[in-house]
């Protein structure tokens, strides 16, 4: 039964994507199309985990590498033109909660289709994604060889945005209890996480409040 539940979740929330889909390809507007393709891919985020769940044995833990291709996939046939076309993944077939993996899922989405937009003024370039663990810990990073991003100044950054992207990954950031750095050594752009493959246990006078 709760198969089924997370089947027809996925399912739903896949409409919800679609949807969201057409009415940036209809739109004439490139904000709005940029807004609703991130919309789309922070909703297929949720929707590929419950597809997981469904087709996975064990429905208290999600296949990252099966996930986070699935959802690279979502987001190459969302985008129009070539800029996915160099779009990599190299993960771990590491266990998740499925919470957890939400919450990662969404980080991809997000830093993703920020280098999607701003690593590249001209043309379209490798944009790599890895997952691996180190010990207790998990790595994500997402890199890229743009133009870089001068977080003090801005540069790399539309002056339209709002900033919501950021919010995002900061909030899915302290989900996973992760810290967020960008690789100074990398030409381009780098933001690598770090973040324990669990949540730590809390202590039972905590639980019980």
């Amino acid at each position: 039964m709760l198969r089924e539940v997370n089947h027809r979740v996925g399912n739903s929330l896949q409409i919800i994507a679609s949807l969201l889909h057409l009415q940036a390809s209809s739109s004439a507007d490139d904000d709005v199309k940029a807004a609703l393709i991130n919309a789309m891919g922070r909703v297929a985020a949720v929707a590929q985990v419950h597809r997981r769940l469904y087709t996975s044995h064990d429905l208290k833990s999600v296949l990252l590498n099966q996930y986070l291709d699935a959802l690279l996939d979502d987001l190459r046939r969302s985008t129009e033109g070539e800029r996915m076309s160099r779009l990599t993944l190299k993960a771990e077939p590491i266990e998740i909660d499925p919470d957890r993996a939400v919450a990662i899922g969404i980080i991809v989405n997000e830093l993703v289709m920020n280098a999607v937009k701003y690593a590249y003024t001209d043309c379209a370039g490798p944009i790599d994604v890895e997952l691996h663990g180190e010990g207790v810990e998990l790595v994500l990073s997402i890199a890229d060889s743009g133009i870089g991003l001068d977080v003090a100044s801005g540069i790399g950054r539309d002056p339209r945005s709002t900033g919501m992207g950021q919010r995002i990954v900061s909030a899915m950031a302290t989900k996973l209890e992760a810290n967020v750095e960008r690789d100074p050594n990398h030409a381009g752009t780098k933001i690598v996480l770090r973040f324990p493959h669990s949540t730590p246990a809390k202590p039972a006078s905590m639980a019980a409040m």
